[in-house]
């Protein structure tokens, strides 16, 4: 840490005493044809690395040696303009809207490239796009539906929820997420805020990924954030307030209807109905306990910079503050955020440093019984009511006559507190060196933080004979992760007549630390008082570790381009992980791509006026992953005071084993083959086009042992063999800009995903998922060989017997009866594997969580001064298992119900598809099949906005050079027929990902907000 803030000194004192050398000063603007300005356009000298970028205005200042030079003006979506300076001063231009944009930078891994010159699959994203979706809680979420082969789900759609970001599916089984690049060091897309943002490229493909190596086996995004502009200082502000509103409910009992269900379900066996039940007209509707819980909750943001700087020094400063509560009571989440960019140039030498610090805190919502907190909610008698002074805690409580009572979920959710807090900062500092001709050096260094700490309480409290907490009980856990880079690097460029060479050579180390520290008790003087100290020693725990990472190493690359025609990239980077053994730590990693741009041919010069471009590419490269467990390869075992055994006339505390370790585990490789095209059409239509198979061999998996061994944490080896294969199609229609009148831009983003278990261990023995809650035996996952991981196996459902006979008809081969618990009305399952038993081993593969198409589109336009911009993304062909609707659909315990029981299987309503109600449940109706699994395929609007920017001559006067208004709608309407909270849900680890258990629902959300500049 002293030395990057020595380094930080260091590159002030340069920027303090360096002088700027006699030049001519260039002013002026860009703009488009209907007079809006072009931000971060890029201003360059031609010849030279001389440039700057316009401010959020359009406007630009730029220091020239020659005043008889040109100047060059691109940016992302126009057409490049070059235009000699003749001695001027002032310069205004109108840039072109198009989609041949081939000139443009875009940043490959450790430096940048001309998008021409690609021969790798890395996509940009339209930043703009991005900024106007900046309503979303961060960066990621707006990335959703914007890149063909990139899926942004949410774990849930509590405030605050993290995002799940997965490029080209999955290819092992243990971390799944990307590497995050932001200004050169890893970083995290939650904390960064859409404003900052100057681009995004995804590296899709191994050819582009492997220059980061084993880091980047599950690709690579990277970002680049705004920097100041010489010039005169610029502020831009915007602050934005809405509203968030539930965008569903699930349909569950009100009191009156649960009464009938219970009373049939009770008659159904012969027990007793309950007496207060007896009449369920005289019920009501009782508690919503769904409206009580969920509603309208506010979400604002706010966001302020302040660029600047001179010719040789440049700053931009950033902050913002969101603050969101929850459409569930009592959940919130606020987040601050705070960027800092610095540059310093002197002659040959430039420094720059980042410095980016985030602070969240968050209320989230409470641990349920036996399940999540929102399928508590469903499943809450509505017979209950929500307060009941007499109670301790002043909550209501279900009546003791019933046999199971469930929770009150307001109670809790407003009595048991949980908190969690972030801080993170992030600093990053380089040095940069042009020296001899074409040598650049780069030192580049960053330092990380994250302090967390969270804390869990809940108090006494007494809701019925069931529900009550006799012994107040507070959790508190402390972690710190840091985190050190060094990278250094020598890129060599030139150029030889029609050869271009760029190679680049580098060392880097990494260095991970982690620590915890956790503490419990139970039994507290009373519910104020909630400090750990302050226990009455009823129960006490403490725990924690620490674990450390390391990884060095070396890479390379080289660029080579002939006549602008024929293309070539190869890289190379070996790493070596404290991950592994001594025999195995090391793994290199290559990749080569090539490219062909058909259309700088001379045979292509007559198609040139309807194919502006086209270029053939190809690439195969190499990526390894390491374990997803820290030392897998050594034997760890775990002390406790409780452990132990009697000896010598006392208790003696000892170890147990902790895990089995296997010290010849090894890389896992992931081999990647990519073919694509882009091309131009008739100035106005772009299109890219991939195809790719990606194969992980040696993938690493816990070996199941018997729990006779010791210990539950299995051994860890390369045994897994997986496979992803899939389509991209990205495609953009950019017609001609005209000057004050309806102009319009359509884009269409397709992907398709094939995932496939090629090999598991020794035998292919099957990964199951979680169990369902509330399920002992039939988990509804797995990973089974030949099929996605985490595919649905259930048990197949077909129909319902309604009559006896059918129930006497359905025999095995031996002649004997199938089901001979079944009744007319419960469910027929088949038997499988014709073993002529229906029983848990009955279960066929049913589908899988991947889509089989993915898709986006964003429509744009504007008419003189408004704006219009609409988004929506879907997918195609996946499934979800609702283990919602299954809680509520079993009958068999007095918890609320679904509506669906009420139109149950009778002699009088054959027509369902819904079984006979049955207390006992004798048939296994409720076992988990097919009947709970759907369709999670959707069309979702995802953001709707309308903006108007003012006249400049209306604001002028008052400073203002920039002001727009606008309002948005994020999740405005969803088509779908899945009956869940959200089908764009994924659950929690990778073999869960199509298993819903009860996320916090999604909120549609109302915003208006406010954008100015000065």
């Amino acid at each position: 840490m002293k030395k990057v803030l020595l380094a930080l000194v260091f590159t002030g004192g340069i920027a303090a005493f360096s002088n700027a050398y006699a030049q001519h000063l260039v002013k002026g603007s860009v703009k488009e044809a209907n007079g809006s300005p072009v931000i971060d356009a890029t201003v360059g000298v031609k010849g030279t690395t001389t440039g700057t970028t316009t401010d959020a205005n359009g406007n630009f200042s730029l220091s020239i040696q020659n005043p008889n030079a040109t100047l060059i003006f691109s940016s992302v979506g126009y057409t490049e303009e070059s235009v000699p300076v003749n001695g001027r001063s002032i310069i205004n231009v109108i840039l072109k809207q198009s989609v041949v944009t081939l000139n443009n930078l875009v940043v490959i891994g450790y430096g940048s490239q001309k998008k021409s010159d690609l021969s790798s699959a890395i996509a940009s994203v339209n930043v703009k796009q991005l900024q106007t979706n900046a309503v979303l809680p961060n960066a990621a979420a707006a990335l959703e539906g914007a890149i063909p082969g990139v899926s942004i789900t949410t774990s849930n759609g509590s405030p605050g929820a993290g995002i799940n970001v997965h490029i080209r599916g999955t290819s092992t089984f243990g971390d799944t997420q990307p590497l995050v690049i932001i200004d050169g060091a890893p970083g995290d897309l939650n904390n960064l805020n859409p404003s900052d943002i100057a681009s995004i490229q995804v590296l899709k493909d191994a050819a582009a990924a492997a220059i980061y190596g084993s880091r980047a086996a599950n690709g690579v995004i990277i970002v680049t954030t705004k920097k100041g502009k010489a010039g005169q200082v610029n502020i831009d502000a915007n602050v934005s307030y809405g509203i968030q509103t539930p965008e569903k409910f699930i349909s569950v009992a009100n009191a009156e209807q649960y009464a009938t269900i219970d009373n049939a379900l009770h008659k159904s066996v012969g027990l007793p109905i309950f007496p207060a039940l007896s009449n369920p007209s005289s019920l009501g509707a009782g508690t919503n306990w769904q409206k009580v819980i969920y509603g309208n909750a506010p979400i604002m943001s706010a966001y302020l910079g302040i660029s600047g700087g001179s010719q040789n020094a440049t700053y931009r400063v950033s902050g913002g503050y969101n603050d969101q509560e929850g459409i569930a009571r009592a959940t919130w989440y606020k987040k601050a955020l705070f960027h800092f960019n610095g540059q310093q140039t002197h002659g040959p030498v430039t420094f720059g440093e980042s410095v980016s610090w985030n602070n969240s805190n968050q209320r989230t919502l409470p641990g349920g019984g036996d399940k999540d907190f929102t399928q508590e909610v469903l499943e809450a008698q509505p017979i209950m009511p929500v307060y009941d002074s007499s109670n301790e805690g002043g909550y209501g409580g279900a009546p003791s006559w019933l046999a199971t009572q469930s929770y009150n979920p307001l109670a809790l959710l407003e009595l048991q507190d949980n908190q969690a807090q972030i801080n993170d900062i992030n600093l990053d500092v380089f040095g940069e060196v042009h020296f001899l001709h074409g040598f650049t050096y780069r030192l580049n260094t960053g330092y990380r933080v994250i302090d967390g700490y969270s804390s869990n309480y809940l108090p006494t409290y007494y809701t019925s004979t069931q529900r009550q907490n006799i012994h107040a009980s507070l959790s508190e856990n402390r972690w710190r992760e840091i985190h050190y880079l060094v990278e250094n690097t020598l890129n060599y460029q030139r150029n030889f007549g029609k050869n271009s060479i760029t190679a680049l050579a580098g060392f880097t180390t990494e260095q991970d630390l982690t620590s915890n520290t956790s503490a419990s008790a139970q039994g507290f003087p009373n519910n104020s008082l909630r400090v750990l100290g302050a226990t009455t020693g009823y129960s006490t725990g403490v725990g924690g570790g620490r674990n450390q990472w390391d990884m060095v190493s070396l890479l390379g690359r080289l660029l080579y381009s002939y006549s602008d025609k024929y293309y070539l990239t190869a890289n190379i980077r070996r790493d070596g992980s404290s991950e592994f053994g001594q025999a195995n730590r090391y793994g290199v990693f290559p990749s080569v791509s090539a490219a062909w741009r058909i259309s700088s041919e001379p045979f292509f010069e007559s198609l040139k006026t309807t194919v502006q471009n086209i270029k053939l590419r190809a690439s195969y490269g190499v990526l390894g992953n390491q374990p997803g467990r820290d030392y897998a390869y050594i034997p760890t075992v775990t002390y406790a005071a409780s452990m132990g055994y009697p000896f010598g006339g006392g208790f003696q505390s000892g170890a147990a084993i902790r895990a089995f370790a296997n010290p010849d585990i090894k890389w896992e490789s992931t081999k990647d083959f990519d073919i694509g095209i882009d091309a131009n059409f008739l100035t106005y239509l772009s299109l890219t086009l991939d195809y790719y198979i990606d194969k992980t061999d040696n993938v690493l998996l816990p070996v199941p042992i018997p729990p006779s061994t010791g210990t539950s944490t299995p051994p860890v080896i390369n045994t897994g063999r997986l496979q992803n294969k899939g389509f991209e199609a990205d495609i953009a229609f950019n017609p001609a800009q005209k000057e004050d009148g309806f102009n319009y831009s359509v884009s269409l983003h397709l992907a398709t995903i094939k995932n496939t278990v090629d090999q598991l261990g020794f035998a292919n023995e099957v990964i199951y998922g979680n169990l369902p809650q509330r399920a002992s035996t039939n988990p509804v996952t797995a990973a089974k060989v030949g099929y996605p991981i985490g595919g649905f196996f259930v048990k197949q459902a077909d129909g319902l017997f309604q009559s006896q006979e059918e129930v006497q008809a359905w025999k095995n081969g031996k002649g004997q009866l199938l089901q001979p618990a079944a009744q007319p009305g419960d469910v027929r399952y088949v038997d499988i594997n014709g073993d002529g038993i229906i029983d848990g081993s009955d279960v066929v593969y049913a589908g899988s969580p991947f889509p089989k198409v993915a898709y986006g589109a964003n429509f744009s336009a504007n008419y003189k001064n408004f704006d219009f911009s609409l988004f929506v993304q879907g997918t195609y062909g996946n499934k979800m298992f609702d283990t919602n609707t299954w809680l509520v659909s079993w009958g068999t315990i007095d918890y609320n119900f679904s509506t669906d029981l009420l139109n149950a299987w009778t002699p009088q309503n054959t027509g369902t598809n819904i079984p006979r109600l049955e207390f006992n449940d004798p048939n296994h109706n409720a076992d988990p099949s097919t009947r709970f699994l759907y369709s999670a395929s959707y069309l979702r609007f995802k953001t709707v906005q309308i903006g108007y920017t003012f006249p400049k001559p209306l604001v002028s006067h008052a400073g203002i050079t920039g002001l727009r208004i606008y309002v948005s709608t994020n999740n405005l309407w969803t088509i779908t027929k899945y009956p869940g909270y959200d089908p764009s849900y994924t659950g929690d680890g990778l073999l869960n990902r199509g298993l819903d258990q009860g996320q916090y629902p999604v909120a549609r959300t109302f915003t208006g907000g406010l954008s100015v500049s000065f």
